[in-house]
């Protein structure tokens, strides 16, 4: 009898903890998924902790507003707890309406305020870029990016491209490795790039997203293709990405795009210049 209730009372505990575990990691799944930040609209802006997404789309938006054209936008912008506060920028031609509304922040003011000023400006450094309200008393910066990599602790990629990926531009271990196309490859140690042209690359990477998911694929129908690897360490965390060239999604293009800047920026270099003679 005994042993008969202490396995009844075994199994129900069992069950219990059981049941408990399954619904913590429910709860756990729903609030992950609350968190969850979407991607933008077509006419919306997103920042999510140094992270930026459709950010030509507020470029575009300066643009019209300088040139008089009517335009409206939305900057989107995610707090460290995952909640949105929106920015709603509405320009009519003559005057430039601001509505920001923080009703979604648990930890803000919960309100909604609106302020008319005159327009809007890009200023642009080697060091940040600023999207500065102009004629606004209680406004001055919409947005500020910071691309110096000064202000990280560590900052360094490898990126691997090429057919065969036989190209490498390592700033981890100061090397720069080009395929002569005929069968041999040579190589730079101690290579570095200036810290102009680091800030310009860690730029690249900021607009391009680096922070973001995507949603990259490295199938190509060709025989022969390009193929691209990157990692990116950034203080304590790593991002690593892998596409073909085949991939033409909106990720593929972008990541390709940041590629071919980065390159542009590597030719430009006084000592990979040496490999060219």
């Amino acid at each position: 009898m005994f042993k008969r209730t202490f396995f009844f009372v075994f199994i129900t505990v069992l069950f219990a903890l059981i049941t408990g575990c399954q619904l913590d990691k429910a709860n756990s799944d729903d609030h992950t998924k609350s968190e969850e930040i979407e991607k933008p609209t077509k006419n919306e802006v997103i920042e999510s902790h140094g992270g930026l997404e459709n950010l030509e789309r507020l470029d575009l938006f300066v643009k019209n507003t300088q040139s008089g054209n009517k335009d409206k936008v939305r900057l989107t912008r995610y707090t460290i707890e995952g909640d949105p506060i929106f920015q709603d920028l509405e320009y009519d031609g003559s005057q430039l309406a601001i509505k920001i509304d923080t009703t979604k922040d648990k930890f803000g003011q919960g309100e909604i305020r609106t302020y008319v000023c005159k327009g809007i400006q890009k200023q642009e450094s080697n060091t940040e870029t600023k999207y500065i309200i102009e004629e606004c008393p209680d406004l001055s910066d919409l947005l500020t990016i910071s691309h110096d990599v000064d202000q990280q602790d560590y900052f360094a990629f490898k990126l691997k491209y090429g057919v065969g990926l036989k190209n490498k531009i390592d700033t981890k271990n100061q090397e720069i490795i080009k395929d002569l196309k005929n069968g041999n490859t040579t190589v730079i140690g101690d290579f570095q790039f200036s810290k102009e042209e680091m800030n310009k690359i860690y730029k690249l990477m900021i607009l391009s997203n680096y922070l973001g998911e995507k949603n990259l694929s490295k199938k190509c129908n060709k025989q022969t293709y390009e193929s691209y690897e990157l990692n990116v360490w950034i203080n304590g965390g790593e991002r690593h990405f892998e596409w073909s060239e085949c991939d033409k999604s909106a990720d593929g293009k972008e990541m390709t795009q940041l590629v071919h800047d980065i390159l542009e920026i590597l030719k430009n270099n006084s000592t990979y210049q040496t490999l060219e003679k």
